[in-house]
């Protein structure tokens, strides 16, 4: 169940930065270039390397979500929660 939350919302963060990603670079290449610099360039989206990037960093987030659970799953809850106070 861990692993599972964990990699919810590692998609999630991904999506979103991917997306704000996208926007960003659509609005410094068609807006701030001809605004500014008064010239423009093609846009070329890498979709290889973006997909070989999400799908490490999905599996990166996994392997610490999982690395996390099971630390915590070895502490004894009364004794973590003593210590705290």
């Amino acid at each position: 169940m861990l692993a599972t939350e964990g990699l919810a919302v590692s998609s999630v963060g991904l999506t979103v930065g991917l997306t704000l990603g996208g926007i960003i670079s659509l609005i410094l290449i068609y807006v701030v270039n001809r605004q500014s610099f008064h010239w423009s360039m093609s846009l070329h989206v890498p979709w290889l390397a973006l997909s070989v990037l999400a799908a490490t960093l999905l599996a990166l987030a996994m392997l610490t979500t999982l690395g996390s659970a099971r630390h915590a799953m070895g502490i004894d809850v009364v004794r973590a929660v003593k210590d705290d106070w």
